[in-house]
């Protein structure tokens, strides 16, 4: 599906959730309800051409979602890293994880 709107796409990516120390799917609702509710971005899926940003949800501070760079390998693309109780290396509570 092509992304509809000239709004910055943001995909999520997960990890595999084997070791998970924060609620993934917490702040993934979160994202969605914010993109919604402000209508600043809309949520597309990964394999989507034009996205703009994409979120590592990675559930304890090892960040294996961030192994598969090929799929981060695109020109003008931000990555935006949770791993644990971290957003791109920089520690924050579980409960400012989503807001961060």
């Amino acid at each position: 599906m092509a992304q509809q709107s000239d709004k910055p796409g943001v995909a999520l990516k997960f990890c595999g959730c084997c070791n998970p120390y924060v609620d993934l799917g917490g702040i993934a609702r979160h994202l969605r309800a914010v993109a919604e509710e402000s209508g600043n971005f809309v949520i597309v899926p990964l394999s989507e051409a034009g996205i703009d940003a994409v979120v590592l949800l990675c559930g304890c501070p090892r960040a294996c979602a961030q192994q598969r760079k090929e799929e981060l390998n695109r020109p003008g693309l931000t990555t935006i890293v949770v791993a644990g109780d971290s957003v791109d290396g920089e520690a924050v509570p579980e409960s400012s994880l989503a807001t961060a």
